[in-house]
């Protein structure tokens, strides 16, 4: 006696049908959803943060570590270091 299996055409938990109303319905669920979206959250935090996407941020902080490492080169060719005097 052979046993016969049953090969199903979709895979487990894929053979399930839904019915028309219920697929409707979240059609419907997803355009009003999709309606009340709004961009108005992206589009401040972009405006508020251009400095940073545009460059001029990283722009800024060459600049500054330029004028540091100018000034310590300045302050390394100046006076040599003092010495302090313990002794009173």
């Amino acid at each position: 006696m052979e046993d016969k299996q049953i090969i199903s055409k979709n895979p487990f938990g894929l053979n399930i049908t839904l019915p028309k109303k219920t697929i409707q319905e979240v059609q419907k669920v997803a355009q009003q959803e999709m309606a009340n979206i709004s961009l108005n959250p992206f589009i401040e935090y972009f405006e508020e943060n251009d400095k940073v996407f545009s460059g001029q941020v990283a722009n800024e902080i060459k600049k500054y570590q330029s004028q540091i490492y100018t000034l310590g080169q300045v302050m390394r060719e100046g006076k040599a270091h003092s010495s302090f005097n313990i002794n009173m």
